[in-house]
This record gives C-alpha cells, structure tokens and sequence, in this order.
C-alpha cells in the first residue's frame, strides 16, 4: 500500500504516471458511482430518472463546496509539504477537518428544510417531487460523510499519495453498486425500496469513506493532531486555506449554476423533461472520457504546488510540457470512440422502459459534443495549475466567462436558430474558447512567477 514518491526530485514522467493512475481509478469510481444510481433508476421509468437528473444541480453544489475546499487543502499543505514545515502540515489538515465538519452542519442544516423550495426554482414539476423529496431527504443528512472524506483525502493527496485515497474510493464505490441493485430494484434478498433506495445506498457507502479516510489521516500519516490547538492558530489555518478555497468554490459554483440554467431552457423545449434527463445523463457519462485527464489534473496540483514551494519551475515546466501532450492524444481518442457509440449510449439507461426521444436527444449529444473533449481538457490541466500556483482568482474568471458569459448567451442564440441541436454546438464553441484562453492565461502565470523567483 506505500507509494514513497518524491515529487521534489523523482523522474517526472513516471512519477505523474504512478501518481495518476490510482486518481485515475478513483475518477472512474466516481463515475461509476453515478452512472449505476442513473442505470438503476432508469429502469424506474422516465419519472424517476428526471428526478434524479433534477437532484444533479444540489449534487453539484455540494461537491463544488468539498472540492473547492479540497483544492485549498491541497494547495497549502503541499506547500507546506514543499518547504518541509511539518508542523505547519498537521495544523492545516487537522483544522481543515475541523473547518468541514462546521460547514457540513451549516449546509444540512439550510438545505434539508428548503428542498422543495429549491427544486422549483430549479424548474422540477410537482408529479416529480416525491421522487426528488425520497432521494434529497436522507442525502442532506448524510452532507458531512460528503464533506469531510473529501478534505481527508485533500490532505493526504498533498504528501503526493494517491494510493490510498483511490482504495478508500474503491471500497466505497463497490459497497454502493451492491447496494443500489439491492436497495433500488429489491434484489439479493434487499426491500425493493425505489429512488430511495438510491439514496440509502448512498448514504451507507460514505460512511464507509469517512471512517477509513479519518482513520488513515491519523494513524498512517499522523496529521491529525490537536497539540498546541489554539482558535488563533485555528483562524490562521482556516484564512489560508480559504484564500484558496472560497475562490475555488466560488468557481466550482459556476458548474451548477450553468447546468441549472440550461436545464430551465432546455425544459421549455418540445418533449423538454427527456431533453433534461438526457443533459444531465450526458454530464454524467462524458466524465468517463474526463476521467484521466481530471487525475492528471489532480496529480498535477500536489506536484506543482510542492515544487512551487521549493521553488523548482523547470521541474513545473516540464510537467506541465507532459500532460499537454497526453491531453491532446487522448481528447482525441476519446472524441472518435464517443462518437462511434453515440447510438448505443442512451439504451444503456433505459432498457426496461425504453424511450426512443430520449434516446435521439442522446445519440445528437454525443454525435455533436465531442469534438469539444481536447478543449475540457486543456481547461481542466490549466486551471489546475493555476490553482496549485494559488491564483484560483483566474481560474474563477475563465470558468464564469467560459459558462455564463460565453455557453448561456450560445445556447439561447443558437437554441433560436438551430432548436435543440444549438444548445450542444454552443457548449462546442464556448468550451474552444473557454480552452485557449485557459492555455494563454497559465502560460502567462507561470512566465509572471518564474520571472520574479529568479528576481
């Protein structure tokens, strides 16, 4: 289980290979994750699994909080890692855990009371609240096992271990399957308990993950630890973390944001509950061709970080040179193989209660969508090292301009002229552009604190 790499002077390709491989896994983990609760609510009907789409923005906003915070544990404490200021990485990852459990209590306290309220802004019907009210009910009150797991393994991550995050990742992910086609469908001698079943399935496998996060945070890696614990030392902890973090969750936000408003205008189209569900779906089965490139990025964040801290940027440089290149070749791959199986994704979902219009909407998504994968991926491995480089400010704005100035305004243009088929040739052209600019705009950063470490 040890994975002893040194990211301030290992071999950097090899080292972000065996770095990104176990983030690899975990990605597509997390995937899968998603993609059974969508399969086996599928086989619901076409009511349940709008439902579910629907509960996708609330998902999203919660996991852009945990990540954004996640990002600024990892930001700091590979820093710190970085100058060798051990003290300084216990006192980050234990009051970054302490900063997850308030803000998990703040959010389940807030969100588990107004879930109707939010669902109807966010455009969900009345015939598909109940679906909704079974999933979010138990989900909100299962927020801290999303929350704090997620800065854990931040913290673990920023010392340049992947290995055991991934494995906590692994257990979880398996533990969930299991217990989605038992608790959704009432099969291996579980209740048949529906969309609710979904949730539970949820809620037990985070469980799961936040005592074997906890666990390992203190007893492998001992940086849990309340020596010298102080609020003063605990405020500083948190200023520095969130210095990063709010910025990044601010980013993050932008995510939901724009799924939720193209979710309302592709609602007002003809047959617009399968053309939700069909968006919502597609966002959930393009991470599988994201996967790699977002474990690269991730890796990315803890290996510049660090060499940011001991001020190594040829090492930076390099890396950087390295995931570029392998972004390229995969987006490509994975464009061509998206589009060959365009026509065989959307039965995937549905092949107990087929719908042929959900199917079409499917089969146009990714006939379309694509050809913007080398793009999101050049965003992705950008903004990442614009976080790790703790500018999270710039990617905040590439991410707002990218989908709110750029994607929003497209989709409603094009929608006009071009029906539903815009809005997917909007999210294409403002994903280019959302890309080149991230790839101007890193290239700069890195030119602006090269120039002054060597100053």
């Amino acid at each position: 289980m040890k994975q002893k790499l040194n990211l301030l002077t290992d071999p950097i390709g090899p080292t972000l290979f065996k770095l990104s491989v176990p983030m690899f896994f975990a990605m597509i983990g997390f995937a899968l994750f998603n993609f059974f609760d969508t399969k086996f609510v599928g086989q619901l009907g076409t009511n349940p699994l709008a439902a579910l789409s629907y509960t996708v923005n609330t998902m999203l906003i919660m996991f852009a909080l945990a990540f954004g915070l996640g990002t600024g544990v990892t930001a700091t404490v590979a820093k710190a890692v970085g100058t060798g200021d051990e003290e300084k990485v216990k006192r980050l990852a234990t009051d970054s855990i302490i900063l997850a459990v308030v803000l998990a209590i703040i959010l389940m306290s807030i969100g588990y009371p107004t879930i109707e309220i939010l669902f109807k802004c966010f455009g969900a019907s009345s015939e598909l609240m109940p679906y909704i009210k079974d999933y979010m009910e138990l989900w909100y009150l299962g927020v801290p096992l999303i929350i704090i797991p997620m800065l854990g393994n931040s913290a673990i991550r920023a010392q340049g271990n992947t290995l055991i995050p991934a494995l906590i990742m692994g257990v979880s992910i398996l533990a969930n399957i299991v217990l989605d086609y038992g608790l959704i469908l009432g099969n291996l001698g579980m209740p048949r308990l529906e969309v609710f079943g979904a949730s539970l399935a949820t809620f037990i496998s985070r469980i799961i993950t936040l005592v074997a996060s906890l666990s390992f945070l203190h007893f492998k890696f001992g940086m849990i630890s309340f020596k010298d614990f102080s609020l003063k030392k605990m405020m500083s902890s948190w200023k520095e973390v969130l210095k990063i973090g709010i910025p990044a969750i601010a980013t993050q936000m932008v995510i939901p944001l724009s799924v939720s408003l193209i979710a309302r205008i592709a609602s007002d189209y003809p047959h617009g509950k399968q053309l939700v569900s069909a968006l919502q779906t597609a966002g959930r089965v393009d991470f599988f061709a994201l996967a790699v490139v977002a474990a690269l990025g991730g890796v990315l964040v803890s290996f510049v970080a660090q060499n940011y801290g001991a001020g190594n940027f040829s090492r930076i440089k390099r890396a950087i040179s390295l995931s570029r290149r392998f972004a390229m070749i995969w987006g490509i791959v994975a464009t061509i193989c998206f589009i060959l199986v365009r026509n065989e994704i959307g039965p995937v979902f549905m092949k107990e209660n087929p719908d042929p219009i959900f199917f079409n909407f499917m089969s146009e998504f990714y006939w379309i969508v694509p050809y913007s994968f080398i793009f999101r991926m050049f965003f992705v491995l950008d903004t990442c090292v614009l976080n790790a480089f703790q500018k999270p400010l710039h990617t905040g704005v590439l991410t707002f301009f990218q989908l709110i100035i750029l994607y929003i305004p497209l989709a409603l243009f094009l929608g006009d002229l071009f029906g539903y088929k815009g809005i997917f040739c909007a999210y294409v052209i403002a994903t280019a552009i959302g890309g080149l600019a991230s790839y101007f705009t890193q290239n700069k950063m890195f030119e602006v604190l090269n120039g002054k470490q060597k100053s």
